[in-house]
């Protein structure tokens, strides 16, 4: 077989058609040995190791796609190593001729939005065993790793809140919203193919989310064009992989921003500016009907704030391991080392990206920890009673954070009550969660209320009450650093 630098593109697309035909995705478990081969060519350069071969072959026998085997060689450490040594960042991921090279501007131009979504829907009607898809990001070790650094950092640049209404656009099987389910959000699993759709619902009908609290996902099909949703319906919308298959973008983001709330954030996971270079993007443009566009971060934001975004941040990413000396010397500051973590950052982050478009200033509230803050004061720090059961404390409470306190939601999660704990005399624990006191309205940031709240006594005798507010479902606020107030108390 002739070696990449010297087959002509069009004798490789003919062997991958000969190889594995026409279909979106295949197994390779009938015959392996030439497929192998072919994505050691296509991918490495060479023909493939004898270790290699048995380590795929036996995959294959398993139901290894022809596909993931595309994506195993392109996250190993040759391939990676290779890329890196490269001077020009287009070259190092550009091994097709410009001759020959397949551009997205020539699927989008060639194909409708409806021949597409035809293409997905297939593809997804093909997978006899959804199993892999349905348990990710643990469906391949070979993209674990890489999809749970980008996932963590979605996550935590969404800066979700429980019950928010999330949109997963693009959810495919819909593992991303099992997630968002379990995290406490109302996910919308919206996909244009009806069978990734029905993978998902298969999903959270075999393996629903733990606990009582998860809400039941809805799943919204999507024409290409318009989102069947209220204007300003969702708190977030996410994006996992699914953006550079856009054709329409302008249309897309435009609906994003309708139907995202003032304050909203979405949040995308994707591949990098020259995305669509490589080898694995060169085959499913040019073999299977498949747009796999770049994803050019200056021209996505153009289109969005055109349409009522306000902003973009995309959050750094490094893919680098290093020594415990190298350790030391980046915490100690020396130039060399950071150089050398500078270099790796920017190279991770043209392959790949994690951004987010934002919909004018974050509204925070209580339904997250983040921005929760308050000053409590008391007009005495010494009550008795005698002859009730409960004490009456008044206090005044100030909202010191830039979150807004709710005082109600959905199943109770994120309101913000006013929470005590009792101990005895000598400062020891009785109960964690003595008692609970809602309050009258919302409280924003600056505000304050007075309260005069009644806590029970258990028994005549000597305590301390501790009084602190509780976004219900989150956090107590004196654990992000608000401090409670200490009230001694005796019942006679």
């Amino acid at each position: 077989m002739a070696t990449w630098t010297t087959a002509p593109w069009a004798v490789l697309a003919h062997k991958i058609r000969k190889g594995i035909g026409e279909r979106r995705m295949v197994s390779i478990s009938a015959g392996p040995d030439a497929d192998i081969h072919l994505a050691y060519e296509l991918v490495l350069r060479r023909k493939p190791d004898p270790d290699g071969l048995r380590h795929y072959a036996a995959l294959a026998a398993r139901g290894l796609t022809f596909r993931a085997l595309i994506d195993a060689l392109m996250n190993s450490p040759e391939y990676r190593d290779r890329v890196s040594a490269q001077q020009s960042p287009p070259a190092a991921v550009d091994p097709i001729a410009d001759a020959v090279r397949i551009k997205p501007a020539d699927v989008i131009a060639t194909y409708s939005v409806e021949e597409l979504i035809a293409t997905a829907d297939a593809y997804y009607r093909g997978v006899s065993d959804p199993t892999p898809l349905m348990s990710r990001p643990f469906g391949f070790l070979h993209e674990a790793p890489v999809m749970l650094q980008s996932l963590g950092a979605l996550l935590a640049g969404l800066q979700l809140g429980k019950t928010m209404t999330v949109l997963d656009f693009g959810a495919g099987p819909c593992w991303l919203s099992h997630h968002l389910a379990q995290l406490q959000c109302q996910p919308i699993c919206c996909d244009v193919s009806n069978a990734a759709l029905d993978i998902g619902r298969r999903l959270f009908a075999e393996y629903p989310p733990i606990g009582e609290a998860a809400f039941a996902p809805s799943f919204l099909p999507f024409d290409g064009h318009r989102l069947e949703l209220a204007d300003h319906s969702v708190d977030r919308i996410v994006c996992f992989d699914a953006l550079h298959h856009v054709p329409n973008l302008a249309e897309v983001i435009s609906e994003f921003s309708r139907v995202l709330r003032p304050g909203g954030i979405a949040g995308f996971s994707e591949p990098g500016r020259f995305h669509s270079r490589s080898p694995q993007a060169q085959y499913e443009m040019r073999d299977h009907r498949v747009l796999e566009n770049d994803v050019d971060l200056t021209a996505i934001f153009s289109i969005a704030r055109a349409v009522g975004f306000t902003y973009m941040t995309v959050r750094v990413a490094n893919d680098l391991e290093v020594s415990l000396d190298d350790y030391e010397a980046i915490v100690a500051g020396h130039g060399e080392i950071e150089q050398a973590v500078w270099k790796n950052t920017c190279e991770t982050m043209r392959s790949r990206a994690v951004f987010f478009l934002h919909k004018g200033a974050l509204r925070r509230d209580s339904r997250s920890h983040v921005g929760l803050a308050h000053a409590m004061s008391t007009s005495s720090l010494n009550r008795e009673i005698r002859g009730g059961a409960a004490v009456g404390i008044p206090v005044d409470i100030t909202n010191t954070g830039q979150a807004s306190w709710l005082s109600t939601n959905a199943r109770d999660l994120g309101i913000v009550r006013v929470g005590t704990h009792l101990y005895d005399s000598d400062g020891r624990l009785i109960a964690l969660d003595h008692s609970r006191h809602g309050l009258p309205r919302d409280v924003n940031p600056g505000e304050s209320i007075q309260m005069n709240i009644d806590v029970p006594l258990p028994a005549d005798g000597s305590f301390i009450v501790g009084v602190d507010l509780v976004a219900e479902g989150v956090i107590w606020f004196e654990h992000v650093g608000s401090k409670p107030l200490m009230i001694n108390v005796r019942r006679a």
